[in-house]
């Protein structure tokens, strides 16, 4: 077993559509993939049905003075690259957004959530 020595953990960038964003509180994600669901009768379990399932990118994100925020809400067709401490490399591919665009003025913050069925992560190697 190897064992690794360097950052686990901390910083992060974002970008969407090559545009880059401050990352200001916990970036989080999911890969896009396979859910499984167990299949119950009244007798016992009869298995699982598998569904395909999106994957998303969201991240606390700082709002910028060149950038309107609010023009993210509702928007598609995003590239969305999430590049942590680790090395690792997360991409959401033909994303869209989700949930509402609210910019917190007093922290000058925007939550972004984006939702795609091409969602990686590129581990290093």
């Amino acid at each position: 077993m190897t064992v690794y020595r360097g950052p686990l953990a901390g910083q992060a960038t974002l970008t969407i559509n090559g545009s880059s964003f401050d990352i200001v509180g916990e970036a989080q994600h999911q890969a896009s993939g396979p859910v499984n669901e167990t299949l119950k009768g009244q007798s016992r379990v009869e298995g699982f049905s598998s569904m395909p399932g999106e994957g998303f990118i969201q991240a606390t994100l700082r709002d910028r003075p060149d950038f309107d925020a609010g023009s993210l809400q509702g928007a598609s067709g995003l590239t969305v690259v999430l590049l942590k401490a680790n090395g690792q490399v997360v991409t959401a591919v033909d994303a869209w957004q989700t949930e509402r665009i609210n910019v917190n003025t007093q922290e000058g913050t925007f939550e972004f959530h984006c939702e795609s069925d091409t969602v990686t992560v590129d581990v290093v190697a």
